[in-house]
């Protein structure tokens, strides 16, 4: 098999050469400018950390905007989460205050049997049995949960055997069981 090398494979084989000269290249000016450092005496109360050389060009100012970037972002992160921390608090706060300030009972099924009266159009009305019936348990107001309807006749029709004629019963409703609150 015949092999033919290109300006592009040359190229890439003499990259990791030139990016290792261009380092170089900007480590070696950085190193000589730097002045020696002299070490303080270390007192005797406390031991001194030890001292980190303060890298200098190019890539000590790009780490040190990259530190002082990354410390900005931290403390502003840390004062919004304490701001968002404190609202919610006051919020909880103030929604306890307020539930508190509410008397809720809570709700209750009453059983019983309240007879719905016939309204002005004729038909029977049960939210008024129901609001008796949960007043009479010491609840302010309800709903009825389940009724009962009767066919009232007299007493004559059921001891004679026959069928009641058209009119002669009427239908009454009751209401037996109610939600409460």
């Amino acid at each position: 098999m015949i092999r033919l090398r290109t300006n592009g494979t040359r190229a890439r084989e003499a990259l990791p050469a030139f990016l290792l000269a261009l380092i170089l290249a900007a480590l070696a000016p950085a190193g000589a400018q730097e002045p020696p450092r002299v070490q303080p005496e270390p007192s005797a109360a406390a031991p001194a950390p030890p001292l980190q050389p303060d890298p200098t060009g190019p890539f000590g100012t790009i780490g040190r905007f990259i530190d002082e970037s990354l410390q900005g972002l931290g403390q502003g992160l840390k004062g919004a989460r304490e701001q968002v921390d404190d609202l919610t608090g006051r919020a909880g706060n103030a929604a306890k205050d307020a539930a508190r300030s509410i008397p809720l009972r809570r709700p209750s099924i009453v059983a019983g049997r309240e007879r719905c009266l016939p309204a002005p159009n004729g038909a029977p009305d049960c939210v008024t049995a129901t609001a008796v019936m949960c007043r009479a348990s010491g609840f302010e107001t309800g709903s009825s949960i389940d009724m009962q309807t009767e066919q009232v006749c007299p007493a004559e029709v059921w001891v004679s055997g026959r069928q009641p004629a058209e009119g002669e019963c009427r239908l009454e409703s009751y209401v037996t069981r109610a939600l409460c609150q």
